[in-house]
C-alpha cells in the first residue's frame, strides 16, 4: 500500500535549521503575498489532516493539486521580477513559503530544477534553509529518476496503514552523515516521525455527540 508522501512532507519540512529572519525584509508586499498563497496551499492538507470536509462539497485532493497549479506561474512571476526570495529579501518565514510552494510545483520538474540552482547559492550566502535545499534536492532527483540524497520523501508500504520507508537513496549508510550536515535529525528519527503523523492522519477520529 502506497499513500501520498505530502502530508508528511509539508508538516516536517518547515524548519530551516537557520536564524537569518530580518526584522525590515526588503520586499514587504512579496512577503505579504507568498504567506497568503502559501495560508491557500495548505488550507486543504490542513482539512485532510483534521478529518474534515470541504465547506462546499469538493474533493479536497483535487481542490489542493488546483491550488498547485494556479501557484506556479505566480512563483515564476515573482522570479523575474525579484530574483530569488531569500532571507533578506522576504524574511524567514515567507522565503520558507516560497520554497514550500515550490515543493507543490512537481507538474513543473524543469521549473523545481531551476529553483534549486538557484537556491544552492543562496544557502551559501545563508540567505536560505539548508534544510529545505535538501528536501528540494530530493524531489528533484526522484523527479528525475534518480535516488535521493537524505531520504526526505517517503512511502508507505506494508499491512494497514503501512510503514514509513525512504524511497531510493543513494549511499544509505552515510546518509545520517548528510543530513547532519543539513541541520537535519538522523533518517530513523524522521521515518518515526513521518510513521506517527500518517498514523494520526488515518486514524478515524471519534464523531462528536
Amino acid at each position: 500500500m502506497k499513500t501520498p508522501l505530502i502530508f508528511s512532507l509539508v508538516l516536517l519540512g518547515c524548519s530551516t535549521g537557520a536564524s537569518a529572519q530580518t526584522a525590515s525584509p526588503r520586499y514587504p508586499a512579496l512577503s505579504r503575498t507568498l504567506d497568503s498563497l502559501a495560508y491557500v496551499d495548505q488550507w486543504p492538507m490542513q482539512r485532510m489532516m483534521q478529518q474534515l470536509p470541504d465547506t462546499a462539497g469538493r474533493n479536497l485532493e483535487g481542490v489542493q493539486h488546483l491550488n498547485f497549479a494556479r501557484h506556479q506561474p505566480v512563483l515564476e512571476a515573482i522570479i523575474r521580477r525579484y530574483g530569488y526570495p531569500g532571507f533578506r529579501e522576504v524574511g524567514e518565514t515567507s522565503a520558507n513559503n516560497f520554497w514550500l510552494l515550490v515543493q507543490h510545483a512537481d507538474a513543473h520538474p524543469d521549473f523545481q530544477r531551476r529553483i534549486l540552482q538557484l537556491m544552492q547559492a543562496q544557502v551559501k550566502a545563508k540567505n536560505a534553509s539548508p534544510r529545505n535545499y535538501a528536501y528540494l534536492t530530493d524531489r528533484v532527483a526522484l523527479a528525475a529518476g534518480r535516488p535521493q540524497e537524505y531520504g526526505t520523501q517517503v512511502e508507505y508500504t506494508g499491512p494497514g496503514i503501512g510503514t514509513a520507508h525512504a524511497r531510493t537513496l543513494r549511499d544509505p549508510k552515510n546518509v545520517n552523515k548528510r543530513r547532519a550536515a543539513m541541520g537535519m535529525e538522523p533518517l530513523e528519527e524522521y521515518l518515526r516521525n513521518s510513521a506517527d503523523m500518517h498514523r494520526q492522519m488515518n486514524t478515524p477520529q471519534p464523531k462528536a455527540l
